[in-house]
């Protein structure tokens, strides 16, 4: 059984404090953790749940959810307090070369960039599994912004299709890119 995560630097709730910038520890989440990843998923007020699922969901339904998660399989990784509360997490599922995930961040810990993190840690981690493509089901406005600036796209144009970012078709762009206009490191 994988050791429980380890917190990560101290975070306070702060409403008026500027964006956290600097880069934070990402924890990787197993089943020890499970009463937090469940005690996260429960401050999440209706309007959130409904944002992070994609569909209202009880108390007992979240319980459920957290008992299906597969810590071998799967990757859920988030950020925490010094005392260990989890107020930001990604849930990321990689079947068939297809990435697909859901974030939360606790009300009183947003618009200080962890859910960017969180977002570009899925990105990161879709492209070191091979994936090909990450769908985007959410229907959270600033998941959906975070998508849309990234490079997310519907296929067909259809409005109901999920977002989706196609990753071998965005590596083999910047590969065939002339070296003129490549970004140097």
């Amino acid at each position: 059984m994988p050791a429980p995560a380890r917190p990560a630097p101290a975070l306070t709730p702060a409403p008026h404090v500027p964006s956290i910038t600097a880069p934070r520890p990402m924890l990787r989440f197993g089943a020890a953790d499970m009463p937090r990843i469940l005690e996260h998923l429960h401050a999440l007020d209706a309007d959130d749940r409904l944002l992070r699922f994609s569909h209202g969901i009880r108390d007992e339904g979240i319980a459920a959810y957290v008992a299906s998660l597969d810590f071998a399989r799967d990757h859920v990784h988030g950020l925490c307090t010094a005392q260990g509360d989890i107020v930001a997490l990604a849930h990321v599922a990689v079947r068939d070369g297809e990435v697909d995930f859901g974030l939360s961040v606790i009300a009183a810990y947003r618009q200080r960039g962890l859910g960017r993190a969180l977002f570009g840690h899925v990105i990161a981690l879709a492209r070191l599994h091979d994936a090909v493509r990450i769908v985007c089901h959410s229907v959270s406005p600033a998941v959906l912004h975070m998508a849309a600036a990234s490079g997310f796209r519907r296929p067909g144009g259809c409005h109901t299709a999920p977002l989706t970012l196609e990753l071998r078709a965005a590596s083999r762009c910047a590969d065939d890119a002339p070296a003129s206009s490549r970004a140097v490191a």
